[in-house]
């Protein structure tokens, strides 16, 4: 049984007449026809008296067209709900890196609620290539990923480069070491393994001989920015992206000429995103405008060094 046979039979029932109902539907008399001949015998009924005029409905054919408006009603219904006007519904499964998370969860989040009220948003924080992975398998439609500057996004997914953020050695207010082994010996505040600026120290001390002495470590940045500010240690974050965080005001950036490091963040999704696609459009813009204000941020407390703000 096709739709195209559904669909002219109600023609003919709403017509009365076959040849009528193929001047509606663009067919000969004879296609008609032979549309309602096949779905005749796939039915098993005869749907039209033929000995009157105008064509009338047998008994067996009008409970048939209850039936057949009801199936042409749904799928209408069914070509609507993806059709591209449609607002974005449903569960958007949104991936973060880490040290992206105040970044994301700040004013995106918010756009993103009050843009698509339809949409449910589930976040799931990990490392980036763990999320690269799972964009890849389908369990995430889309992640937040940071990759060192020379690095390359997945060629098989759809990216969007969002910006590029040189990173930082952060301290406390008033601290001006200048020393990275004497930084060292203080210790560090910094995520756990896998953290690529984790991985970007370790090859800064490498000449020195040292390994990075690492006194605290936690997943949550804020935390990480808290500690810092205090006093606790040493951390890394790159410019314009922790200014959402209310301790990155207390701390300030050094400059080392033997730590040099730029980081890229990216914006990648599924290779099939659907309705949701447009979503991805607002993050976008929604990620480069506040990475755009961070970048504003800095600006201002280089030129006044009192008001410095450390962005990771």
């Amino acid at each position: 049984m096709k739709l195209n046979e559904i669909r002219t039979f109600i023609a003919v029932a709403d017509a009365q007449s076959v040849q009528e109902a193929g001047n509606r539907l663009g067919l000969t008399q004879s296609a008609v026809s032979r549309l309602i001949q096949r779905l005749e015998a796939e039915l098993g009924v005869m749907l039209f008296d033929r000995q009157t005029k105008p064509l009338a409905l047998t008994r067996d054919g009008e409970l048939a067209l209850a039936h057949a408006r009801r199936i042409l009603a749904a799928t209408s219904d069914f070509a609507d709900a993806f059709a591209g006007s449609t607002e974005p519904r449903g569960l958007l499964r949104l991936g973060t890196a880490h040290v992206l998370t105040a970044l994301t969860t700040g004013q995106p989040l918010d756009e993103l609620r009050a843009g698509f009220p339809g949409l449910t948003l589930r976040l799931h924080a990990d490392w980036s290539n763990p999320l690269i992975e799972q964009v890849r398998a389908g369990t995430l439609d889309g992640a937040v990923i940071l990759l060192c500057e020379e690095q390359a996004p997945p060629e098989d997914l759809p990216a969007r480069r969002i910006g590029t953020e040189p990173v930082s050695i952060i301290a406390a207010p008033g601290d001006d070491t200048t020393d990275l082994a004497a930084m060292n010996q203080r210790g560090w505040v910094l995520q756990p393994n896998g953290c690529r600026y984790r991985e970007a120290l370790h090859q800064a001390l490498a000449p020195f001989g040292l390994q990075p002495n690492v006194t605290v470590e936690a997943y949550d940045q804020s935390l990480l920015v808290s500690l810092v500010s205090r006093g606790v240690g040493y951390g890394l974050a790159p410019m314009g992206l922790i200014a959402p965080i209310p301790e990155a005001a207390t701390v300030r950036p050094l400059d080392l000429p033997n730590f040099r490091m730029s980081v890229t963040i990216w914006l990648i999704q599924a290779r099939t995103t659907g309705r949701i696609a447009p979503v991805f459009d607002r993050l976008e813009e929604a990620l480069r405008r506040d990475m755009a204000a961070g970048r504003r941020t800095d600006r201002v407390t280089e030129e006044h060094p009192l008001l410095h703000s450390a962005a990771e």
